[in-house]
């Protein structure tokens, strides 16, 4: 581990400085390479150091997610406390990564914010528990997930395997109450054509041109049509072309276009009702041109919004438990994913609410304010004994 930072007197943030230096950019990510490995042996380490049993689940080889039990007064009802232990990657960065720095009640790395900080402050609350001998009214489990930064695999399977009456994921919220968030449908559209040399380009069908007027329709046509549609939580529905590739070199006439499109789809849309427009608009565009041959593929990742009503059970313990260590509190939504979703999926009611800022997530300068960290141990603790 680098000597080149000063770890903490407080314990709170020591422990969060020890799994920031800890890497576990996700494997499936630029210069991911041992993924969570890690950060299960650290947790690990840390559950049974405090004295609370614990299991790890191999997801993918040699990539596990971790759940560690502190068992309540009813072994039936089950408080789940989930945060993923990937991060995304360092290639943007412009400090060092995994040397957690505090300076002016900040503190710096990879995945401090995302989200490192809630999930140690959930670890520490349930040490707290533990070490004063308090027996949570239901059972509170602590599960560290895997592979949130590409395809959720690690919250599918916990979704899928554990039974639990709420759940709190653990996301840079600025210890507001997240109560609603959308999803999203990712898909590629391609575009082939015919190559040919540049000198007779009418020898050819060019794709890149074909594409960009498929990408004007699209601009022009369907995202409009998202702002007569709102969340009050979420605001409305949004798409962004962010990949285009096609073409081989300059001189020749290129025979294949294809772009990647993420689709946010707000609660009560599903990702495959925002699908439906693309592919009517497409299938007009072969009709008015004989020569377009294009393809909507399924998408490649597909992941529902999330809505608990703001009367449930998970949401008042929150804003209560927020109003007790803040003296305020804030129930919203947010335009992004999370893990929470996929509980919601098989009605687990889910709450999303952690310390720090999704402005400062994936960002080249990484951080997190320390108070928030500390101040987070207390709301999950609270939580934990009044659910």
């Amino acid at each position: 581990m680098s000597q080149s930072w000063t770890r903490s007197d407080n314990e709170v943030l020591a422990t969060l400085q020890d799994v920031v230096a800890t890497e576990s950019i996700n494997a499936d990510l630029p210069g991911g390479e041992r993924g969570e490995v890690g950060m299960v042996e650290y947790i690990g380490n840390f559950f049974e150091g405090a004295g609370i049993p614990y299991e790890t689940d191999e997801v993918l080889p040699g990539r596990s997610n971790i759940i560690a039990t502190l068992e309540g007064e009813d072994p039936d009802r089950v408080l789940l406390f989930e945060c993923h232990m990937d991060t995304a990657s360092v290639s943007v960065m412009t400090i060092p990564p995994f040397e957690p720095h505090i300076r002016d009640g900040l503190l710096y790395g990879r995945g401090a914010c995302d989200t490192k900080a809630g999930g140690v402050a959930m670890m520490h609350a349930m040490k707290n528990l533990k070490e004063a001998g308090v027996k949570p009214p239901c059972t509170v489990k602590y599960a560290g997930a895997m592979d949130e930064e590409y395809i959720f695999r690690g919250a599918l399977r916990l979704a899928a395997t554990i039974k639990a009456e709420a759940a709190v994921i653990s996301e840079p919220t600025e210890l507001e109450v997240i109560r609603a968030h959308k999803g999203l449908a990712r898909f590629r559209i391609i575009v082939k054509g015919v190559a040919a040399h540049s000198a007779k380009p009418y020898l050819g069908i060019n794709a890149i041109s074909k594409m960009a007027r498929l990408i004007r329709a699209i601009e022009d046509e369907i995202a409009p049509t998202y702002a007569s549609t709102s969340h009050p939580l979420t605001g409305s529905p949004t798409l962004n072309i962010g990949v285009i590739s096609g073409g081989v070199q300059v001189n020749f006439v290129p025979d294949q276009c294809v772009i990647e499109i993420d689709r946010r789809v707000i609660p009560g849309e599903t990702p495959e009702e925002a699908m439906v427009p693309f592919r009517e608009r497409l299938e007009r565009a072969r009709a008015a041109d004989p020569d377009l041959d294009v393809t909507l593929e399924e998408p490649f990742l597909m992941d529902g919004p999330m809505e608990t009503p703001e009367d449930s059970r998970i949401v008042q313990v929150a804003v209560n438990a927020c109003q007790s260590v803040l003296g305020k509190s804030s129930i919203t939504g947010v335009p992004y994913g999370t893990d929470a979703s996929k509980f919601a999926a098989v009605g687990i009611p889910a709450i999303v609410f952690g310390p720090g800022s999704i402005d400062q997530a994936h960002a080249a300068v990484e951080w997190v304010e320390c108070e928030q960290v500390l101040k987070a141990v207390d709301i999950y603790q609270q939580i934990m004994t009044e659910f």
